[in-house]
């Protein structure tokens, strides 16, 4: 339990409690500015809060400050001190508050937590313990949002948080995880779709696919009925690297070809004889009495020497184009086989071949198409079934812990009213919750409900302690607040609230009050911090 609060700065430099109620009362007037909300802010604070750290008025007129804060769990005590504005300077320290070691925020609230023995799965200890701090600055005193921890926040989330008060949010966990990951999933399926990485098409296309793909496939049935050994097990990849080798045979015969034209020209050119024989110049000389056979026999020696360096030049040529003509055979040998391989029939002509690729490929666009619609469509399947799980589930939970909270406010609401007043209910919704008293719509009864609902999350649940500012409190009825005090008096928690014009209210609420108060405000020098800035 939190045992007493020290800072110099105060009028009444140490605050101790007690361990049930505790109360911080104001003056007969109900004067405001004088302290009550802002020494609940330091209880606040003191159970690793952070608002107060916010207070600029208080910063402005106190300056910074430190607040000592001392513990009591089995009869061992524990004392920090914590600076007003750096929330994250908290000190363990000795018996007379020095300082000892430094430790941040996170690790003072799990220390809280694990001494609380509050220690619920997935939730923290500021979680479960500041959404019953109710004071007037932290925002969260609504009389017709109970379960608010602050302003803004998403009623799932503070249901949430009660489920796991109440040690419940396991039974939803795995259902709650599968739901978020189907939603991630489905999600990221649609923004990839959107961004053209995904195929996405209709309903309509998908049918139009089905129908197409059949008849490609029909046509792939009759193409290969025309083929030896049958083209409709050759796959796409198969079809196109024969298209691919048959047209490379093409050309290396086409080479060839050229080849040996240019080798049959060479061969011809080379048997071709620059001579001339005995009977041809027997003739000449006939004809031509004075010729000079010299000149002739030197011409004629002339060209057998050309004739044998021409000889040796193509010689050389038809050796390079015989090794020429070798090598296309090789590779047209290699290729004709290769082809054989691909299609197992020689005659298979490019025609089907590319007819039976391009079928392939359509088949394999469409069906790509429909796998993605098919692929979204068992994303929402999936995805609708985890939330009709989870919202099941849900509805399970929310019933039985609406039933139960129902059920003990009733009896509470019974021991301030008896049966003159009907008790408030909470009900749940799938994202949200409404919090009333039937048939009284009054500001009084509104706050009762409030009150009435945290002793019973203080009854039913883990939680340690509640803290109940004057704000909502003194909007209920005098005969009502002594009935709870009573009930405040009665819990084996800790409890410490703030009120006022304690002479307004019955005798014994007036008994109660000053018996139980452990700070009593006034105005100027009375005030917490001994002066009044407002």
């Amino acid at each position: 339990m939190l045992v007493e609060i020290y800072c110099d700065k105060f009028k009444q430099q140490t605050v101790t409690f007690n361990e049930g109620l505790s109360v911080i009362l104001g003056t007969e007037l109900a004067d405001n500015s004088i302290g009550k909300s802002t020494f609940l802010m330091i209880v606040d604070y003191a159970f690793g809060g952070k608002t107060y750290a916010n207070s600029k008025d208080i910063i402005e007129n106190v300056g910074e400050h430190y607040l000592y804060f001392t513990f009591r769990f089995n009869k061992q005590i524990y004392k920090f001190c914590r600076h007003s504005i750096k929330i994250d300077e908290i000190w363990e320290c000795d018996n007379n508050y020095k300082k000892i070691k430094k430790i941040d925020s996170k690790q003072y609230n799990n220390w809280l937590n694990e001494k609380y023995d509050i220690l619920l799965p997935d939730l923290s200890f500021r979680d479960a313990v500041g959404r019953y701090i109710r004071v007037y600055s932290k925002n969260n005193c609504n009389e017709k949002y109970p379960l608010q921890y602050k302003v803004g926040e998403k009623p799932e989330s503070a249901i949430l948080a009660l489920l796991k008060l109440f040690d419940l949010y396991v039974q939803i966990k795995s259902f709650k995880e599968d739901d978020l990951e189907s939603k991630e999933k489905l999600s990221i399926y649609k923004k990839a779709q959107n961004l053209d990485y995904v195929e996405n098409i209709t309903k309509v296309d998908f049918s139009k696919n089905k129908r197409r793909i059949l008849q490609i496939t029909d046509e792939i049935e009759k193409l290969s009925k025309n083929i030896e050994n049958g083209l409709f097990d050759i796959d796409i990849v198969a079809s196109e690297e024969a298209i691919e080798t048959k047209r490379l045979l093409s050309k290396n015969k086409r080479i060839r070809n050229k080849i040996l034209a240019n080798y049959k020209t060479i061969n011809e050119n080379a048997q071709y004889q620059f001579s001339i024989t005995a009977d041809n110049i027997n003739a000449l000389k006939k004809y031509f009495p004075n010729v000079d056979i010299n000149s002739i026999n030197e011409i004629e020696n002339f060209h057998n020497r050309i004739s044998e360096i021409f000889k040796s030049e193509l010689q050389e040529q038809k050796d390079r184009l015989k090794s020429e003509l070798s090598e296309y055979d090789k590779t047209i040998n290699e290729l004709e086989e290769k082809l054989k391989k691909l299609i197992n029939s020689p005659n298979l002509s490019r025609l089907i071949l590319s007819k039976h690729a391009e079928l392939l490929r359509e088949k394999e666009y469409l069906q790509k198409q429909n796998n993605s619609y098919e692929k979204l469509q068992n994303l929402k399947q999936i995805e609708k079934e985890n939330s009709e799980r989870l919202k099941n589930m849900k509805n399970t939970i929310y019933s039985e812990l609406q039933f139960k909270i129902n059920e003990e406010m009733k009896k509470i609401n019974n021991k301030i009213y008896g049966d003159t007043c009907n008790s408030p209910i909470l009900h749940f919704t799938e994202k949200n919750y409404n919090f009333y008293t039937p048939n009284d719509t009054g500001t009084g009864i509104a706050c009762k409900g409030l009150v009435v609902f945290d002793l019973s999350i203080l009854n039913l649940t883990k939680l340690p302690i509640l803290v109940h500012d004057s704000v909502f409190l003194k909007q209920i009825s005098d005969n009502a607040i002594e009935h709870i005090l009573r009930l405040y008096i009665e819990s084996n928690k800790q409890i410490i609230i703030a009120l006022d014009k304690q002479n307004s209210y019955t005798l014994e609420s007036n008994k109660i009050l000053n018996k139980y108060s452990v700070l009593k405000l006034g105005i100027n020098q009375n005030a917490l911090f001994g002066k009044d800035w407002g």
